[in-house]
């Protein structure tokens, strides 16, 4: 396992220094004097931002025959596609990480910062990256890793669509409910939670019924 989520580390390497450097400079926006809408979406593009790196990392695997040769070791399918995912959750946390950045630049830049509502970056965040992610590993890991990149934003596009569907399930039973609010947010991440669950699941049929 140790093994398998170092090569993932190495293949995304260069990819997250690119990925931090973009997210360190967002952190600047602090000092701008904005509001918390736009500190919010700074904080959900800090944490998204991570997952763009997967796709590189997924082509270079095929590029170099890994994902055949790593079928080669003592190891379960099972094993792989769980440090796949260990992978995945790993960047969420780094993006995660950067983002406390920028909740401490902007306490230097505004003192107080409770009164601000910076809740909805963070679900917004957490339930786009996670979500895309969930889609867009099982469908790469099923169809090859040609159209990666494409692959990725339109998982993201379907994210955005998940997070516009429990809106409006939400506003059904529920009186006034925003769209950026928390209830939004909160069960929306629940939800892509519980997708990233079902997607490992299914992850793990794909990978064992492959043919490499």
């Amino acid at each position: 396992m140790r093994g398998l989520l170092l090569n993932n580390y190495y293949s995304l390497q260069n990819n997250i220094k690119s990925s931090l450097g973009i997210a360190l400079l967002l952190s600047l926006v602090s000092f701008a004097g904005v509001d918390h809408s736009v500190l919010n979406a700074v904080i959900a593009a800090q944490i998204w931002i991570f997952v763009l790196s997967i796709g590189a990392s997924l082509q270079m695997d095929e590029a170099s025959k890994w994902n055949r040769f790593e079928l080669t070791m003592p190891i379960r399918r099972r094993t792989v596609i769980h440090a796949k995912y260990l992978s995945f959750l790993m960047l969420i946390l780094m993006g995660t990480a950067v983002s406390l950045v920028t909740l401490a630049l902007t306490y230097v830049s505004k003192g107080d910062i409770a009164h601000l509502n910076l809740s909805t970056g963070y679900t917004f965040g957490l339930s786009l990256s996670i979500s895309t992610l969930a889609i867009y590993y099982p469908v790469i890991l099923k169809f090859g890793v040609e159209k990666s990149e494409q692959m990725v934003m339109i998982s993201a596009g379907l994210s955005v669509g998940l997070r516009l569907l429990v809106w409006m399930l939400l506003n059904l039973y529920m009186d006034d409910v925003n769209y950026n609010g928390p209830e939004t947010g909160y069960a929306t991440l629940i939800l892509a939670v519980l997708l990233f669950a079902v997607s490992y699941l299914i992850a793990v049929r794909i990978h064992r019924n492959k043919e490499f």
